[in-house]
C-alpha cells in the first residue's frame, strides 16, 4: 500500500512470519487509573504507586496552530459576494501543508508516548485491571473533550488490549459503575 500523509510517501508491505510466544512477565499485578492531572496512576501488590504524565502535544502546539489556521483562512482567491474559497494559491497550499506536519507532529508525540507506555506495562505485569470508560461519551463534554483527545485514552485502551492478548497478559476490565475510588483496596469498604 502506498500512501501519502502531508509531505511525505509512505510504503506499507504485509509479511505473514510466525513469532514464538514470548515467555509472560513475572511481576506483580497491577492496577491502572486512567486520569487527565497525571495520565495514569499505576498500583501494584506491593503497594508501590506510579504516575505518569502525558507530553500533551495538542495543547503545546495549539498556540502555533491557531495562528497558521487564522493564516490560512486568509489566503487563496475568494468570492467577492459569498466569501467562498475559489482557487488555492500556492501560498494557500504552502500554509496548508504547515498546518497538515504540524498535525502529524502532535499525532506522533502521542503515539510514540503511548506505545512506550503500553509496551512498558505489560513487558512487567502478568494481570493489568483498567477502568472501563466510556470515552465516547466522556468526549461530548465540552470542557473535556479536548484535554481527553489530547492524551489519548480510547488508543490507550486499544493499544494496551492489542500488546496484552500478544504478550499473554491478562487484562481486567473494572465495570464503570463500580465506586473504585471511593473503596478501601484493604478492607472492601
Amino acid at each position: 500500500t502506498v500512501s501519502r500523509e502531508a509531505d511525505r510517501w509512505f510504503v506499507s508491505l504485509t509479511v505473514e512470519e510466525e513469532i514464538p510466544d514470548p515467555p509472560p512477565p513475572k511481576g506483580p499485578a497491577a492496577g491502572i487509573d486512567a486520569g487527565l492531572k497525571s495520565f495514569t496512576t499505576l498500583s501494584d501488590e506491593t503497594g508501590a504507586i506510579r504516575k505518569t504524565d502525558a507530553p500533551r502535544p495538542l495543547r503545546r502546539a495549539l498556540k502555533r496552530l491557531r495562528r497558521l489556521q487564522r493564516k490560512l483562512s486568509r489566503r487563496g482567491v475568494r468570492d467577492e459576494e459569498k466569501g467562498r474559497l475559489i482557487e488555492r494559491t500556492k501560498n494557500y497550499e504552502k500554509t496548508r501543508l504547515e498546518i497538515a506536519r504540524l498535525h502529524r507532529r502532535i499525532r506522533n508525540i502521542r503515539l510514540d508516548f503511548l506505545h512506550k507506555l503500553t509496551t512498558e506495562l505489560v513487558r512487567l505485569h502478568p494481570v493489568i485491571a483498567i477502568e472501563d470508560l466510556n470515552v465516547a461519551g466522556m468526549l461530548k463534554n465540552d470542557r473535556l473533550a479536548r484535554p481527553i483527545a489530547d492524551v489519548g485514552w480510547g488508543t490507550f485502551r486499544a493499544l494496551l488490549e492489542a500488546k496484552a492478548k500478544l504478550r499473554g497478559v491478562r487484562l481486567v476490565k473494572a465495570n464503570r459503575f463500580e465506586p473504585t475510588s471511593k473503596t478501601c483496596s484493604s478492607c472492601g469498604y
